[in-house]
C-alpha cells in the first residue's frame, strides 16, 4: 500500500477508511532536498508470537533482514520507532551488534517496554548505554529531525530528568525556527490515535499531563514549532491521519501487527516542497 501526500489511507485494527487531505505544505525557505526515511515500527523482540526465546529468536531474525534491506535502499536515516525488545533488560542482548550492521544513520526512540510504563532512572541509563543518548536530534536535508521520549507523559518519579527534557525539546524547537527549518517530530506513543479529543489510552498522550499541560496544548507546541510530520510506534497498527497540517504516521512492525498486516517497514520519501509518499516494504523470513 502506498501512500502520499494528497491521498491516503487512514487504517485501524477494525475500519479502514479512504479519506483525502486538504491543502498543503507551504514552500519553506533555505535549501532543502528530497529525503529518505525508513520508518521501522517496534522491534520489540520476544514479543511476536508464540513469544518468549522462540518469539525473541523469529523477531531477530525477520529485523536482520530488515537491516539488510534497509541498507540496500540507503535512506537518509533510519528511524526506529522504539519498543526495542519486550524486556527493557534484553537491551543489551543484540542491540549493540546490530547498530553496527546498519549502513546508514540511525536514531532510536526510547518506548514504555524500554523505559517502564513510569520511567525509571536504571531503565533510562541502560538506553543510553546501548544507543549513547535518551533523545536527540538531527539535522538532514534541510529538515530538523527530533527523536523524543513520550515516556515523560507518563507518571515518573524522575521529575528533574523530565524537566530537563522539556527544556531540550523546547530549545530544539526555537533554534528549528530560528533557522526556519521545518521539523520531523519523533517519539513512541503518537499524541492521539483518532482524534485530538479522544479519551485517554494505552496509545496516546494523556489529555491532561503532570505540569497541567493538556494534549491539544502540547499538539499546539508543535504546529507552532513548525511540525510538519509526527512519526511513531507503539500502536502496532498502519495509523495515517492529519491534522492542523501535521502528518502523523504510525508504521508496521516486524514483531507483531494487531491490525493482521504483513510484517514490514514504511518507506517515507519527502520532497523539498513537503510533498511525500509512504509506501509499504514487506520482510519475510521466507519468499511470499
Amino acid at each position: 500500500m502506498n501512500i502520499n501526500r494528497r491521498s491516503f489511507l487512514f487504517a485501524s485494527s477494525a475500519t479502514a477508511l479512504s479519506c483525502l487531505t486538504t491543502g498543503c505544505i507551504s514552500s519553506f525557505g533555505g535549501q532543502r532536498r528530497p529525503l529518505r526515511i525508513a520508518h521501522c515500527g517496534d522491534p520489540q523482540f520476544g514479543f511476536g508470537l508464540p513469544g518468549g526465546e522462540e518469539g525473541y529468536a523469529t523477531d531477530l531474525a525477520r529485523f536482520e533482514k530488515l537491516i539488510e534491506d534497509v541498507n540496500a535502499w540507503r535512506p537518509d536515516l533510519c528511524f526506529l520507532a522504539g519498543d526495542m525488545t519486550n524486556r527493557s533488560v534484553d537491551l543489551e542482548r543484540d542491540w549493540p551488534r546490530l547498530l553496527k550492521r546498519f549502513h546508514v544513520p540511525v536514531i532510536a526512540t526510547a518506548g514504555n517496554h524500554d523505559m517502564g510504563q513510569n520511567l525509571t532512572r536504571e531503565n533510562v541509563e541502560r538506553f543510553e548505554r546501548v544507543f549513547g543518548y535518551e533523545y536527540t536530534s538531527m539535522r538532514i536535508g534541510g529538515w530538523r529531525f527530533i527523536s523524543g521520549n513520550s515516556q515523560y507523559w507518563r507518571p515518573t518519579k524522575e521529575t528533574a530528568r523530565r524537566a530537563k527534557y522539556e527544556a531540550w525539546l523546547k530549545a530544539e524547537f526555537a533554534a528549528a525556527k530560528a533557522a526556519n527549518e521545518p521539523v520531523i517530530l519523533a517519539s513512541h506513543i503518537p499524541p492521539f490515535v483518532s482524534s485530538i479529543g479522544e479519551p485517554d489510552s494505552y496509545e496516546n498522550f494523556p489529555l491532561k499531563s503532570e505540569g497541567f499541560v493538556t494534549r491539544e496544548e502540547r499538539f499546539a507546541t508543535y504546529r507552532d514549532a513548525g511540525v510538519k510530520f509526527y512519526l511513531a510506534g507503539h500502536t502496532h497498527r498502519m495509523i495515517a491521519r492529519a491534522l492542523d497540517g501535521i502528518t502523523i504516521l504510525n508504521a508496521e512492525t516486524t514483531c507483531r501487527n494487531f491490525d493482521q498486516l504483513p510484517f514490514g517497514y514504511r518507506r517515507l520519501e519527502i520532497e523539498p516542497s513537503g510533498d511525500y509518499a509512504w509506501s509499504f516494504r514487506r520482510i519475510a523470513l521466507t519468499p511470499a
